[in-house]
C-alpha cells in the first residue's frame, strides 16, 4: 500500500521551511567563518532533511533540488573548493526555488517547479567548473514563472504585523530566576510582617499596664506601618504571581498544536474501521509548555485511537444495544490551579472489570485472595502495567490495555496523574492532569522526621487533621474511612527510615491521588501552600524516582518535591502489583519499536504506520536520546535514521550491539542514503535491516517490522 502523505504535508511544509532558515543563516555564517564545522554539519543535517522527507512523500523535484544543493557543499566538506560569493547566490536561488515548491505543494498539491537548470549547475558548480551561465538560466526560468503567476521578485515583500514574536530561552531563563528572588524576598516579607504583628502587640500590652509614658502616638505609627506594610504586601504578592504568569506564558504553547489533527485522524480511523462518530474537541487555546505539549501527544493520540479503534462498537452493535448509531468522541480540556485537566470521553462499550481481573489471574498478577480487596480503581490501574496486552480478549475488554504503559510513563514524565472511570455498556473516561509548565511548581510544603518536603498539588485530594480514634483495620492495614471511602495511611517518616513517634491524639494526613487511587501518607504538619520556581534534579540523582525535583523556600535552603506516584508505589510493596511489570515485560504481547530521526515529520510518518499495525511506538530526535529511552523502556525494535545531529545512526547502532542488556535488539535503517557503501556500513555495524525512503511505503516498512519483532 502506498503512503497517504496528505496527512502528513502541514508537518512537512513546516519543517522543510524552518529548515531552509537554517541554510540561509548557516550559510552567512560559513562565508564570514568557513571553519565553523559545527554550522557546516547542522546546514548538511538541514538539506538532508528535506531530502529525506521528500523522497518519502514522493516530492520528486523538492528531493532532486536538495540532493543538488547537499551536493555542492559536500564539496565544500571535502575541501575541493570555498563558499564563494557565487556559490552563496546560486545555494540561495536553490533555497527560493524549494520555497516556490512549498507554496505550489501548498496550493496544489505538487512540487511543479523548474528545476533542470538549477542541477546543471549545481553539478558544474561541484566538478569546480564555472556554473554561472546555467545559473542564470535557472534564475531567469523561475522568474518566468512567477511573473506567469503574477508575482514580482522586484517588488519589496510587504511586512506583516506579527502576532508573535520569538524569545530567547536563556533569556526567559534568566527572567526567571529574577523572578525566583522576587518570590523569596515576598516570603521573608511576610516573616517582617508577622514580626511587625508581634512588636504592636507588645506595645499594646505595655500601653494598657503602664501609668506614665505617651504609648498613644508610638502605637498609633506602628498601627500605620502595619498597615502600610500589608498594603505594600498585598500588591507585591499580586504583581509577583501576575508576573510569573505572564512570564511563564512566554515559552508556552496551545494546545491546538497536539488537538488540532485529532478531527482528522478520528474521521480517518472511523473511516477504515466502518464506523461513524461525532467527534468534538475543546479548549485547545489552553496555552502549555512545549515540553509538556510534545510528551502529551503520544498518549492523546494512543486513547483516542483506542477510544475508536476498540471503544466504540460497530454500528450494528450499537443498534442492538439501544445506543445511535453514531459514536461519540470527546476531548475537554480546562486550566484549572495551574493545571491542565483533559477528559478523554467516549460511549463506547466500556472497560469490563472482570475481564481485567481474569486477565491478571492469567498472568499471575493478582492473588485470587486479593480480588475482592480491590477497588474499581486498582482493578483498573492494571491496565496500565507495560505489556498488559488485552488483544486476546478484546471483545471483553475493548483492547484498552494496548500500550497504556506508554499513557502512563509520558505523563510520569511530566509530572501529571491519569485516572480512568467507566462504566460497562456506557463508556469510559480517561482524564489526564498535567501542570501546565514544568518551570513552576504549585504544592504544600509538609515536614515529616525533621525534613521539609513539598507535596505537588496536583496530587493532593484532601488535608485532614484526623483523630487517632478514627482509624480502622482493613485489611490488615492502617485506614480511616472519607467520603464513603476507606483510604489507607501510611507514614512517611518509615518510608525514610525514620522512627514514627506518636505525640498527639490527632495526626496530619494528606491524602494523594494517582490512576484514581487515594492513600492518606501522615506527616508531622503541613507548613504552607506556594507557587514556587521549580528545578529538575540533577542529572547524576535522577534514578532517585520518590523525589522529581527541587524548590528553594524563603531561606534558600533546598527543598526536595515527591513524586507521588512512585511514592504510592513504594509504599503499598507488601501487596506489590507494582513490582510485577518487569515479569510482565517478558509475556508482553504488544512490541515496542523506538523510531529514532531527527525530522518530526519523518518520526511522524513512521510512528503512524506502526501504530496502525499494532505497535506501540516510542520516538527519540538523535542517537544519544535513543540510548537514554533504551534504558528506561523495553524496546522490541530500533528503526533509525543515519544522518543525526550530536550521534548518527552507525555511531548508535555500534554503541546498541556493545550493550549486553539491549543489545540483541533488531534494528531497521531507514535512511534517503543510495550508496552502497553506507547500507554495508551499517549492515557492519549491526543493522538488521535497510529500507531507502523512495522504495518507502506502509507495507514495506510494516512488514520488515513485524518479521524483525516477531510480532
Amino acid at each position: 500500500m502506498a503512503l497517504e502523505r496528505s496527512a502528513f504535508v502541514e508537518n512537512y511544509l513546516a519543517e522543510t521551511r524552518e529548515n531552509l532558515k537554517t541554510v540561509d543563516n548557516s550559510v552567512i555564517i560559513l562565508q564570514k567563518e568557513p571553519d565553523r564545522e559545527e554550522d557546516l554539519n547542522g546546514l548538511m543535517r538541514a538539506l538532508h532533511t528535506v531530502k529525506g522527507s521528500s523522497r518519502m512523500l514522493k516530492f520528486r523535484n523538492m528531493e532532486l533540488v536538495a540532493h543538488s544543493t547537499e551536493s555542492v557543499f559536500k564539496g565544500i566538506k571535502e575541501r575541493r573548493y570555498e563558499l564563494t560569493t557565487a556559490l552563496m547566490q546560486l545555494i540561495f536561488l536553490g533555497n527560493t526555488i524549494l520555497r516556490d515548491g512549498c507554496d505550489q505543494i501548498e496550493s496544489g498539491g505538487e512540487d511543479s517547479i523548474e528545476i533542470d537548470a538549477y542541477i546543471a549547475a549545481c553539478d558544474h558548480a561541484y566538478g569546480n567548473e564555472p556554473f554561472a551561465e546555467q545559473m542564470e538560466l535557472a534564475r531567469s526560468r523561475r522568474s518566468g514563472r512567477a511573473e506567469a503567476a503574477g508575482t514580482d521578485d522586484g517588488e519589496q515583500e510587504t511586512i506583516r504585523e506579527y502576532e508573535s514574536i520569538r524569545v530567547k530561552l536563556a533569556d526567559v531563563e534568566a527572567i526567571i530566576e529574577t523572578l525566583n528572588s522576587v518570590i523569596i524576598r515576598q516570603f521573608q516579607f511576610k516573616q517582617v510582617q508577622e514580626s511587625l504583628k508581634e512588636i504592636q502587640t507588645e506595645v499594646q500590652r505595655n500601653a494598657a499596664a503602664s501609668t506614665g509614658g505617651d504609648f498613644g502616638e508610638v502605637l498609633k505609627s506602628m498601627q500605620g506601618l502595619q498597615k502600610t506594610f500589608t498594603d505594600q504586601m498585598v500588591m507585591l504578592e499580586q504583581h509577583s504571581y501576575k508576573l510569573q504568569e505572564q512570564i511563564m506564558q512566554l515559552s508556552m504553547l496551545p494546545l491546538e498544536l497536539i488537538l488540532g489533527e485529532l478531527p482528522r485522524t478520528v474521521a480517518e480511523t472511523a473511516a477504515i474501521l466502518g464506523k461513524e462518530i461525532d467527534f468534538s474537541v475543546s479548549g485547545t487555546d489552553t496555552l502549555m509548555d512545549k515540553a509538556i505539549l510534545e510528551k502529551l501527544n503520544d498518549p492523546v493520540l494512543h486513547i483516542i485511537r483506542n477510544a475508536v479503534d476498540h471503544g466504540i462498537e460497530s454500528p450494528e452493535q450499537r443498534i442492538q444495544a439501544g445506543k445511535p448509531e453514531n459514536g461519540t468522541v470527546a476531548v475537554y480540556c480546562t486550566a484549572e490551579g495551574g493545571n491542565m485537566i483533559m477528559r478523554i470521553t467516549d460511549d463506547g462499550r466500556g472497560i469490563d472489570r472482570d475481564a481485567i481481573i481474569e486477565r491478571a489471574l492469567e498472568r499471575g498478577l493478582v492473588e485470587e485472595d486479593d480480588i475482592n480487596e480491590m477497588s474499581d480503581t486498582q482493578v483498573y490501574s492494571l491496565i496500565f502495567l507495560p505489556g498488559f496486552s488485552t488483544r486476546q480478549i478484546v471483545g471483553d475488554l475493548s483492547g484498552r490495555g494496548v500500550g497504556l504503559d506508554i499513557v502512563k510513563s509520558n505523563i510520569d514524565k511530566v509530572k501529571g496523574k491519569v485516572t480512568v472511570h467507566s462504566v460497562p455498556g456506557e463508556g469510559s473516561e480517561f482524564i489526564l492532569a498535567v501542570p501546565l509548565s514544568l518551570a513552576t511548581v504549585t504544592g504544600f510544603f509538609v515536614r515529616s522526621a525533621e525534613e521539609k518536603f513539598l507535596i505537588p498539588s496536583n496530587f493532593v485530594h484532601k488535608i485532614v487533621r484526623l483523630n487517632r480514634d478514627d482509624t480502622i483495620r482493613y485489611f490488615q492495614k492502617e485506614a480511616f474511612r472519607l467520603e464513603n471511602e476507606i483510604i489507607p495511611i501510611y507514614s512517611l517518616a518509615s518510608l525514610l527510615g525514620k522512627p514514627v513517634i506518636q505525640r498527639e491524639q490527632y495526626m496530619y494526613l494528606v491524602v494523594v491521588e494517582s490512576l484514581g487511587e487515594r492513600i492518606g501518607i501522615i506527616v508531622d504538619t503541613v507548613l504552607q501552600h506556594a507557587g514556587l520556581i521549580y528545578k529538575p534534579i540533577p542529572r547524576n540523582m535522577q534514578r532517585l524516582r520518590p523525589i522529581q525535583g527541587i524548590v528553594f523556600d524563603e531561606n534558600y535552603r533546598i527543598i526536595n518535591i515527591l513524586f507521588i506516584p512512585e511514592l504510592m508505589s513504594r509504599f503499598k510493596r507488601i501487596k506489590a502489583i507494582d513490582l510485577i511489570a518487569e515479569d510482565m515485560a517478558e509475556h508482553a504481547g504488544t512490541k515496542t519499536v523506538l523510531v529514532v530521526d531527527d525530522s518530526r515529520n519523518t518520526r511522524d510518518i513512521i510512528r503512524s504506520i506502526l501504530q496502525l499495525d499494532g505497535f506501540t511506538v516510542l520516538t527519540a530526535t538523535d542517537g544519544i536520546d535513543a540510548l537514554d529511552q533504551l534504558k528506561t523502556a523495553r524496546i522490541d525494535l530500533v528503526v533509525t535514521d543515519v544522518n543525526m545531529p550530536r550521534m548518527d545512526g552507525i555511531t548508535l547502532i555500534e554503541n546498541i550491539r556493545k550493550d549486553v542488556t539491549y543489545g540483541d535488539v533488531p534494528i531497521i535503517v531507514v535512511t534517503s542514503e543510495a550508496e552502497d557503501e553506507i547500507v554495508e556500513v551499517a549492515r557492519r555495524a549491526g543493522a538488521n535491516a535497510h529500507i531507502q525512503k523512495t522504495d518507502f511505503d506502509r507495507n514495506n516498512l510494516a512488514n520488515i517490522a513485524g518479521d524483525l519483532a516477531g510480532k
